[in-house]
């Protein structure tokens, strides 16, 4: 029995969930509000269906309010109770009250008159709570070529600057394909045996980092500078 198909699928699918369960469970919020009621229900559906996940983390949607009508005091109210909660108008405007609360509390309102473009930007948002980015503004990125192992140094990686700028000391994130495999400081900057603080776009360089070594060939290393 232990061979059969149906006790494999089964082993998989009860280590897929025990795993599954040791994930950070995250979760964005927005506000709903359309012209009609069976509008707001059904864009409700859909956002609820929403999931991303990776390895950490699994990100869903919670719809505080789902109703008909425009955006009102009430509703700014209720969003800025949980941080970066989202309202969304479907073919709704907002009135001049709420527009002036959710200006000074910051409440994001967005207005949309179709489905698919709502949806399109929620998920782009719950992208960011996944994977959120370092500290500071993206200034550039480089392409991991080869790994070098430096004695008393550790491994440093050989890489191209394919956009932008690196700066030695600001934040750092790795990405192998879609996966973050870790947010630090660039620890070192070579260019070839001289260091240096600043590598431009297409110049070669070797990056070291604080507390990672396990480059591998065609990883990304962005860099954020505050």
């Amino acid at each position: 029995k232990r061979k059969s198909p149906a006790y494999k699928a089964d082993l998989m699918g009860s280590v897929a969930r025990t795993f599954g369960a040791n994930k950070e469970r995250r979760e964005m919020c927005v506000l709903v509000k359309a012209d009609v009621q069976g509008t707001a229900e059904a864009l409700t559906r859909s956002l609820r269906e929403l999931k991303l996940e990776n390895d950490e983390a699994v990100v869903t949607v919670k719809v505080l309010v789902s109703e008909a009508g425009e955006v009102s005091k009430s509703d700014v109210s209720i969003a800025s109770v949980t941080p970066d909660t989202t309202i969304l108008a479907f073919n709704v405007a907002a009135s001049f009250a709420a527009m002036e609360d959710a200006r000074i509390n910051g409440i994001n309102i967005e207005y949309y008159n179709i489905v698919y473009d709502a949806i399109e930007s929620i998920e782009s948002r719950m992208q960011e709570v996944l994977s959120p980015t370092p500290d500071g503004e993206y200034t550039g990125s480089a392409l991991v070529q080869e790994v070098f192992n430096i004695g008393g140094t550790g491994n440093i990686a050989g890489s191209r600057c394919q956009d932008g700028r690196l700066r030695k000391g600001g934040n750092a994130r790795v990405m192998r394909g879609d996966k973050i495999l870790t947010e630090t400081k660039i620890k070192s900057l070579r260019n070839f045996k001289a260091e240096v603080d600043v590598i431009d776009e297409g110049n070669e360089c070797g990056i070291g980092l604080i507390d990672f070594e396990n480059f591998e060939a065609g990883d990304v290393i962005e860099c954020y500078v505050e």
